[in-house]
């Protein structure tokens, strides 16, 4: 039942600070895209959350659209 622990894993909600240490991403920038629509994320109070998930998944569409960094690796 691992892949059911690393399912959860990856959609427990995370800052944005969080994300960019696990990322390599500027939180800023995270904020930005967040603000845009373009980062799944969710603002209950001060601090933007999203989960490793999400941010998985705008990786991805970069990686589909041709624009993305080669030191930022996705795991499976």
């Amino acid at each position: 039942m691992a892949n059911k622990a690393d399912k959860k894993d990856k959609d427990r909600l995370i800052s944005l600070a969080t994300a960019s240490e696990l990322y390599g991403f500027n939180q800023a920038y995270l904020a930005t895209l967040a603000r845009k629509g373009r980062l799944k994320a969710i603002k209950p109070g001060n601090e933007w959350l999203t989960t490793p998930a999400d941010v998985e998944d705008f990786i991805s569409s970069r990686k589909r659209r041709g624009v993305y960094r080669d030191d930022i690796q996705v795991g499976d």
